[in-house]
């Protein structure tokens, strides 16, 4: 795994390049040891764990591929947004934020969870929210909070570093996620408006493109038209009535079938959905007696 360090920072790349169901996660080697999502790879954290001692788990957000190895670090403190604290204490308050709970996935999803990525249910020492400040040694990490791919999803800022970890808000060439029950696209929006105020010199992403040096305006305008690009794609398909599930198997937001898809599916319809609201509530796009959409 490669290994880039920024001050006490060091990056640590995830397995398959950070690509889902890894994630790149971000170490601080000061007065405490901090892991900022583990998520990266069992042999690699391992090994951190064993040349150093982890003090403290920071979560940005509660998606398995951040924290699937958590487990790994029983006796560290953990410090999760206070939005999605709940998440970490009760599997069955992840299910409901992700949408799972009461539908014929949540079985399916209980295993997932619990047996390929770890889920353990664990209380928070510390609950974090936009602007907390909080200091390892000589290292200080601001919260940002960025919801809209979770509601909690935070972003962390160093300024004596002139880092900023942008976790989710990733700028890779899929474009955004907002799937879960608790997504929301506009508050994507803004988020990605709002990192683009921060004096940072160098941006980490959770997954794919890792480390960014300069300015990030131009990817992360790309990033957003995908969100357009998705829309306008859904109102081509729109020319006639369509029923929600016509539509999620078009496949318009993974652009081709996903197995398996009782993974993949929840996250094209949850997303899928996300959009059909938004239409909807600006009056584009609405809904038959027989709960087909169309255009208005």
């Amino acid at each position: 795994m490669d290994e880039i360090k920024f001050g006490s920072l060091t990056f640590i790349q995830g397995q398959r390049g950070g690509k889902y169901p890894f994630c790149n996660s971000l170490f601080i080697d000061d007065r405490e040891k901090v892991i900022i999502d583990p998520g990266s790879g069992e042999k690699v954290l391992k090994k951190l764990g064993m040349r150093k001692e982890i003090n403290i788990i920071v979560n940005s957000h509660y998606h398995e591929d951040h924290t699937s190895f958590n487990y790994l670090f029983p006796e560290a403190k953990l410090y999760v947004p206070d939005d999605e604290a709940s998440c970490f204490r009760s599997l069955e308050k992840l299910l409901d934020f992700c949408g799972l709970l009461g539908t014929s996935l949540e079985h399916a999803w209980r295993d997932i969870l619990v047996n390929n990525f770890h889920y353990r249910e664990r209380i928070p020492n510390l609950e974090f929210r936009d602007g907390d400040l909080l200091n390892f040694g000589d290292t200080t990490l601001q919260i940002i909070h960025t919801p809209g791919h979770t509601i909690g999803h935070s972003s962390f800022f160093f300024p004596e570093e002139s880092v900023l970890f942008m976790g989710d808000l990733d700028l890779t060439t899929f474009g955004p996620w907002y799937g879960d029950r608790v997504s929301d696209i506009d508050q994507t929006i803004a988020s990605l408006h709002k990192l683009l105020t921060i004096p940072a010199k160098v941006f980490i992403t959770s997954h794919e493109v890792g480390i960014i040096k300069g300015d990030i305006t131009k990817r992360v305008k790309s990033y957003l038209e995908i969100i357009d690009q998705r829309e306008n794609t859904l109102l081509a398909f729109l020319e006639k009535p369509r029923t929600l599930d016509e539509i999620v198997n078009q496949w318009i937001i993974y652009k081709k079938p996903r197995e398996p898809r009782e993974f993949f599916e929840p996250g094209e319809r949850g997303m899928i959905k996300k959009h059909l609201d938004r239409l909807t509530k600006k009056k584009i796009v609405s809904i038959k007696e027989d709960e087909r959409y169309l255009l208005t």
